[in-house]
């Protein structure tokens, strides 16, 4: 992963953007995602070095939605 605390950039061959919790959030608008909806997908989600790209999506969205709040 590359970025900063709250941005970050995925690589361009990377395949966590074909995870089904990508694709779940992908074309959402921020206000309609719920966070503790996002929480118990991350919960769910088995800790592998596989995973870590979308671990570090869903933990993004979180802290954007922090950021709305």
């Amino acid at each position: 992963m590359q970025g900063f605390p709250i941005n970050w950039a995925y690589p361009r061959d990377s395949t966590f953007k074909f995870h089904p919790l990508y694709i779940k959030y992908n074309n959402l608008p921020f206000a309609s995602i719920n966070a503790d909806t996002v929480k118990d997908d991350l919960n769910g989600v088995v800790a592998t070095a596989e995973s870590a790209g979308v671990c570090a999506y869903l933990s993004w969205l979180l802290r954007t939605k922090a950021l709305l709040v």
